[in-house]
């Protein structure tokens, strides 16, 4: 599990990666809200990047190792946004809690979920996987 604790830091470069985009590309020509929501969907496709690459470099052993591999991601992204509230905003709990209320228009949800199953995905969409 270590290995997968560890390459989740890929992760974290495609998230930042896909930050930098935002910022640099298109956030002046949207309002900041919609920007974000543009940026969700931008980062559900970059972090697949590191996703399948780590599913095909090692391979999870069944479904319930991939489910198990994407909580311990989707806990340490969430962990890692928290911390970045800490760090940046006045009131960290209520702006943590906000962003993922997804009947307010926030999607960050969507990335939640998509580390979460996206490694049993890509288990089963693998070559040589039979299960």
């Amino acid at each position: 599990m270590i290995k997968y604790i560890l390459s989740w830091f890929l992760l974290l470069l495609a998230a930042l990666l896909n930050a930098a985009i935002r910022e640099l590309a298109y956030k002046d020509f949207f309002e900041e809200h919609f920007s974000h929501q543009v940026s969700v969907f931008t980062g559900l496709f970059l972090i697949s990047v590191p996703i399948l690459y780590i599913s095909r470099k090692w391979p999870f052993k069944d479904r319930v190792h991939a489910f198990s591999v994407g909580l311990v991601w989707c806990f340490m992204t969430d962990l890692f946004e928290f911390l970045m509230f800490l760090r940046v905003s006045e009131n960290p709990y209520k702006d943590f809690l906000k962003v993922h209320n997804i009947f307010a228009g926030e999607f960050w949800i969507l990335i939640l979920i998509w580390v979460t199953i996206s490694p049993v995905l890509f288990h089963r969409s693998g070559p040589d996987r039979s299960r």
